[in-house]
């Protein structure tokens, strides 16, 4: 059981090298509360040969990292796959209090004995949600060829339009912008996004943006509330009173409900029953004052960007 007078233990997953300073220190800044903060990355240590073992081939879907020098190389996701399950089994269960895969283009689960936020995971929830009501939703690669290597099959049944722009290229963003003017809610799908280039996109087209940091800080907001037993810290506008009615291991469940995992998948990540799960998914809903999943992941994407 956790030392109460401890600070929560995070470690940050990143797929490139680290330290990330273009990233963690948001993310740091923004939990609103004391926390002991660790950082890995996948190519940490490797030598440039090893890391060219994992550049895109011909016929893989790639991921784009940041180097330590500040550069971006393009991955082979398969085969960087392969590094996240490596690192993750090698994490024990009292290491850390929460894990967190700071990646937006690795899209399958990830076995974990820590509690763990996914950031492609928890973003396609957000956006398959958006686009449920019937909006047509803009998705923004850092590379042009992400658009054909798409993995969400689900958001074939809605109205979505895509475009490419490098992080912090204000030419590339300013051309995604006017393609997607018409969308309702656009998403930056990187976590390599700032938010400079949330609001350049924003102020061209007045639509709200999403920016994966946002939703991964939501997830971890939750989760770190679950373990204080102490109000959301950081809560999002206009939520206050409905996230204090929730109990620890509400916020716990919430949490992973955003990422868009089944019963049975929370189940086994909090190792109790599918049924608990349930029970706690019920009472959410009713607490958060929402009809469904689908409508909690709305209210809480909504939330962060008012």
């Amino acid at each position: 059981m956790r030392n109460e007078e401890r600070p929560p233990r995070i470690l940050f997953i990143t797929l490139g090298q680290s330290p990330r300073q273009d990233l963690l220190p948001d993310l740091r800044d923004g939990l609103g509360v004391q926390a002991t903060i660790s950082e890995i990355g996948l190519l940490d240590s490797l030598s440039d040969s090893e890391i060219g073992e994992f550049l895109t081939e011909t016929g893989h879907a790639t991921v784009v990292a940041r180097l330590a020098s500040g550069s971006w190389v393009n991955l082979s996701r398969r085969k960087i796959s392969k590094l996240v399950d490596d690192r993750l089994a090698a994490i024990a269960k009292s290491d850390f209090e929460l894990v967190v895969l700071m990646s937006t283009g690795i899209f399958r689960e990830f076995e974990s004995t820590c509690p763990t936020v996914n950031a492609q995971r928890a973003l396609d929830a957000a956006v398959i949600s958006l686009a449920a009501e019937g909006d047509t939703v803009g998705i923004v690669f850092p590379l042009e060829r992400q658009i054909d290597e798409v993995e969400m099959p689900a958001l074939s049944l809605f109205d979505t339009r895509y475009a490419y722009a490098a992080h912090q290229d204000i030419e590339e963003l300013t051309k995604a912008a006017v393609s997607l003017k018409d969308c309702a809610y656009i998403v930056l799908n990187s976590v390599g996004y700032r938010e400079s280039d949330r609001l350049t996109i924003a102020q061209l087209t007045g639509k709200p943006v999403i920016l994966p940091r946002r939703i991964v800080m939501n997830s971890i907001r939750l989760i770190l509330g679950s373990l204080a037993l102490s109000p959301v810290a950081g809560q999002m506008a206009g939520l206050p009173s409905r996230l204090e009615n929730l109990t620890a291991r509400e916020r716990q469940v919430m949490s992973l409900v955003c990422e868009g995992l089944s019963n049975k998948a929370i189940a086994r990540q909090l190792d109790i029953s599918h049924k608990t799960v349930e029970i706690h998914r019920s009472n959410i809903l009713r607490k958060m004052q929402v009809p469904s999943s689908g409508a909690l992941i709305r209210l809480i994407v909504k939330a962060g960007y008012d």
